[in-house]
């Protein structure tokens, strides 16, 4: 029992001081997708025609890309079905994990993965083999395609 409250304390702590790791789980496209709006929101998105094949001539090899996300985050649902839509219709399979975050139980946990310091969600890590080349966090600066192109030109 000691030793129960010992963890409980030592966790606590380390939720205050912001070290604590929110839950991440991985998940499918189809639980992504699953819910209406979010289907929604992927079904209302056109890319421009333009900058996909732009996009698609920026691909290169080993190009794979982490997707954190938050079921429950607003910029989320408003970005990662058109960010799934791009993908969709560059015509190359390029790998995507999607990545489902908690909200973090406390405001003092700075990142929702303390490894890959993500702060925001979403967070698209865009990786060349095991290096990573590049971050989208939370909104595109200018969009998803056009931030996307910017990331693989590097």
């Amino acid at each position: 029992m000691k030793n129960i409250l010992s963890f409980a304390c030592a966790l606590g702590f380390a939720s205050l001081l912001g070290l604590a790791e929110v839950p991440v789980n991985e998940i499918t496209r189809q639980k992504v997708l699953a819910a209406e709006e979010w289907q929604g929101t992927y079904d209302a998105y056109t890319p421009d025609s333009a900058g996909l094949e732009s996009l698609k001539s920026k691909l290169g090899e080993n190009l794979r890309i982490d997707v954190y996300l938050g079921l429950w985050c607003s910029d989320s649902r408003n970005n990662v079905p058109p960010f799934m839509k791009i993908w969709d219709m560059v015509g190359v399979v390029v790998p995507v994990r999607f990545l489902n975050v908690q909200r973090k139980p406390v405001k003092t946990i700075k990142y929702f993965s303390d490894r890959y310091q993500v702060e925001k969600v979403p967070t698209f890590i865009f990786y060349r083999g095991d290096k990573e080349i590049g971050r989208i966090i939370e909104n595109p600066a200018v969009g998803l395609v056009e931030d996307s192109i910017a990331i693989l030109s590097k």
